[in-house]
């Protein structure tokens, strides 16, 4: 994913970035990973390899892999441990209590599940701050600002 942005300063090893989310960007969401509302945003990255000044405007990017693998985390993730706890929870409280604890079992072990799922997601989001891996990025000097 690669959207157009300007350069609104360059401050030490910070570059804050201003650009415009499209409406035809609305249903997508994979545009969410930059701001959550419509209209302008700021963003700040860190100052990579491309040389930028204020007034530019630059190609900023995302590894298109890194939003999959970001959907699949935090969608798909929780949905299996959700539904892994709820047949866990289901068969001990048929187990423990007998079939009408069945429902009540399984809820709670959904729940539970679900809680631990988010948890570890915290944690390894926490970890995955201090890397690259999920920041977008500057691919490129589209246009340079004019001297003025």
């Amino acid at each position: 994913m690669e959207k157009e942005a300007w350069v609104v300063d360059v401050s030490g090893d910070e570059v804050r970035l201003r650009y415009t989310r499209h409406s035809a960007c609305r249903k997508c969401g994979a545009c969410l990973v930059f701001g959550n509302s419509h209209g302008e945003q700021e963003l700040v990255l860190p100052k990579d390899r491309v040389e930028v000044a204020k007034g530019d405007r630059v190609l900023v990017g995302l590894k298109d892999s890194s939003i999959l693998q970001a959907s699949f985390l935090v969608y798909a993730l929780p949905l299996f441990f959700f539904l892994l706890g709820y047949l866990g929870g289901a068969r001990l409280g048929t187990i423990f209590q007998g079939e009408a604890w069945a429902e009540g079992g399984g809820l709670l072990g959904g729940v539970f599940a679900l809680v631990l799922a988010y948890g570890g997601l915290n944690r390894y989001d926490r970890r995955l701050r201090k890397t690259d891996r999920y920041q977008p990025y500057i691919v490129r000097v589209l246009e340079r600002a004019r001297p003025e």
